[in-house]
């Protein structure tokens, strides 16, 4: 079953008669059950953004363990990893206000030298190993100095700056060294940054948030799959605030923090501008990260997005093709949202969802 909320249908799109608008948000409409059933997702909701306005809100499946709860876009899920837009938000706004600066040294944090040494001998990739496609992950240089830039910029690996390769482990210390720095803690550098200046009464810092207890009554409770495709109940992933993952928020908390981002509520247009830039790779391209979002091209149109994964629990996407005035929100309470985006890639193309919504919306 499912629950719609669809506003706006006779909003033109550019190029688009409100009637060709309305059949292609019908055929995406009609996608979403297949694609849910596809990929496995116990609870799915998604929105559309369209120049400022919510033109579908959709809901399908469950929410609770016993599906008696339908999903609506209400329900709400850790966002995992989209989290990362919103620490890149806050902290290149108190840069703008002079409270830290982005080349400053991250490995003054105090606990750095041991974590790092942790993580080098973790056996996890992101301490160094060769990928599946050969790749080579160098380990993370100790010894610093590594800029809160080229943290949020994820170019961690061998000589800092020099490449990305996605690294979530140390992006999640920003939180720590911001809060060493200020002696304020995280939660409320975030609120002041980003989710007050965009009205976002929905949307919770973290499962401790005083003031956003409504993201928590709607919790949808994670899901795994299993090796026969069927789900089972899965253990609530770690839903403390920090850096890299933490925010609980739904399709419509999202949708208003997309539109608020457009709107030059969070950051003025060109520190907006400044987050979506990435850095050059030393081959001379673009690199396919910027400062907490991923950016890339598809068919000549620029796209900035972040997906999150929790393993067996969670996934999602927010995806923006900002000069086309489009926005995807996608959340899950299985990781079946996620395609598997390789850690030095932006190819948000690959996956089902993401692809049915630019071949719809964008590339016309």
């Amino acid at each position: 079953m499912r629950i719609a909320a669809l506003f706006g249908l006779t909003l033109l799109a550019a190029n688009l008669p409100a009637a060709d608008l309305d059949a292609r948000l019908a055929e995406f409409r009609n996608f979403l059950p297949q694609f849910r059933q596809d990929h496995h997702i116990q609870s799915l909701s998604v929105a559309l953004v369209h120049d400022g306005k919510i033109v579908l809100a959709e809901g399908l499946g469950w929410q609770d363990h016993d599906a008696e709860e339908p999903t609506t876009p209400e329900t709400t899920y850790l966002v995992a990893s989209i989290t990362k837009t919103f620490t890149a938000a806050t902290l290149l706004g108190m840069a703008a206000d002079g409270i830290i600066d982005l080349d400053d040294d991250f490995t003054t944090l105090s606990d750095w030298d041991e974590r790092c040494e942790w993580l080098a001998n973790s056996g996890i990739i992101f301490g160094g190993g060769t990928l599946d496609d050969g790749t080579v992950v160098e380990p993370v240089r100790c010894q610093g100095p590594l800029t809160l830039r080229q943290v949020l910029s994820h170019r961690v690996q061998g000589k800092p700056g020099s490449k990305f390769l996605y690294n979530p482990v140390v992006y999640g210390r920003l939180a720590n060294w911001v809060e060493e720095k200020t002696g304020r803690p995280w939660r409320d550098w975030m609120n002041q940054y980003v989710l007050d200046p965009a009205g976002l009464d929905d949307v919770a810092a973290g499962w401790r948030d005083p003031r956003k207890c409504g993201a928590l009554t709607n919790l949808a409770p994670p899901f795994r799959i299993k090796e026969d495709g069927g789900i089972a109940h899965s253990p609530l992933p770690n839903p403390e605030l920090n850096a890299s993952s933490g925010i609980i928020a739904g399709v419509l908390g999202l949708a208003k923090y997309s539109i608020a981002l457009d709107e030059g509520k969070i950051l003025s247009p060109q520190l907006r501008e400044q987050m979506w830039t990435p850095p050059t790779d030393p081959d001379g391209s673009p690199a396919p990260y910027a400062l907490g979002w991923y950016v890339q091209p598809w068919e000549g149109h620029r796209l900035v997005w972040h997906g999150g994964w929790w393993p067996d629990a969670y996934a999602g996407l927010l995806l923006k093709a900002p000069d086309d005035g489009w926005a995807l929100i996608a959340l899950g309470n299985t990781d079946g949202v996620y395609w598997g985006n390789r850690l030095g890639h932006a190819e948000v193309e690959k996956s089902d969802l993401a692809r049915k919504f630019l071949e719809l919306f964008v590339r016309p």
